[in-house]
């Protein structure tokens, strides 16, 4: 029997089912018609995990108790919850197609990094100043362009040319290196979708990395600590 540990922020009565295995499915759909369940998976004989709109819940397998909150596996101190969620993000992850990124190749990839960026974001900036360190050591670099104060700023109009230009790597480093360049191009561009995979993703600042495996970084880190993230 594993050992859990659930960190509670909210519980939901969902019925009064007997104490003997509940089709959970049923349960909550009987009680909540309009929800739609995404996924439902069992973790042991007390629980079950429900995903709902992007959401992970847990159910007590007596069909009583919907609960919100973290899951920690003691037995192994693992997330269970975390798993999830890195699992959720790596399903976004891979369906941004690569001709939507600005990718950053090394002679030899041995790691990809998905990185959301702002052209008008210090950190990002700061960030960029890393890339030689990461490609040095055989990561992959893509960068989905991201505004992340919304459309009405200078920032998306620049992120929009730097992707309409000739040559989108040469563009990104130039806005990166404190050059304006023209904000009057335009042509078929991610930026718009690129908001729909930032809200899935929980992404509410820049940069914003993603690990191959679904792990997070918020925010700028040199590219040894990066490197020690992934190595960890």
């Amino acid at each position: 029997m594993k050992s859990i540990f659930i960190t509670l922020s909210l519980i939901l009565f969902v019925s009064c089912a007997k104490k003997e295995d509940a089709d959970i499915n049923k349960i909550v759909s009987d009680a909540y018609p309009n929800v739609s369940i995404e996924s439902l998976k069992k973790i042991d004989e007390n629980f079950h995990e429900i995903i709902i709109n992007n959401q992970i819940y847990y159910a007590t397998n007596d069909g009583k108790y919907l609960i919100v909150g973290s899951v920690i596996d003691l037995d192994t101190k693992e997330s269970i919850t975390e798993n999830t969620k890195m699992e959720q993000r790596l399903k976004v992850i891979n369906s941004i197609d690569q001709s939507y990124q600005v990718i950053y190749k090394p002679d030899k990839t041995d790691y990809v990094l998905t990185i959301f960026t702002d052209a008008s974001c210090p950190y990002c900036q700061k960030l960029h100043n890393e890339l030689s360190g990461l490609l040095e050591n055989n990561i992959e670099v893509r960068y989905v362009l991201f505004s992340r104060n919304g459309k009405d700023v200078d920032a998306y109009g620049q992120l929009v040319s730097a992707w309409c230009a000739d040559n989108r790597v040469e563009a990104i480093d130039s806005i990166f290196q404190g050059d304006l360049i023209d904000d009057n191009a335009t042509c078929i561009n991610p930026l718009d979708r690129n908001f729909e995979y930032a809200s899935a993703l929980s992404v509410e600042g820049t940069p914003t990395i993603f690990l191959e495996d679904g792990r997070i970084i918020p925010g700028y880190q040199s590219y040894e600590k990066i490197l020690a993230f992934i190595k960890n």
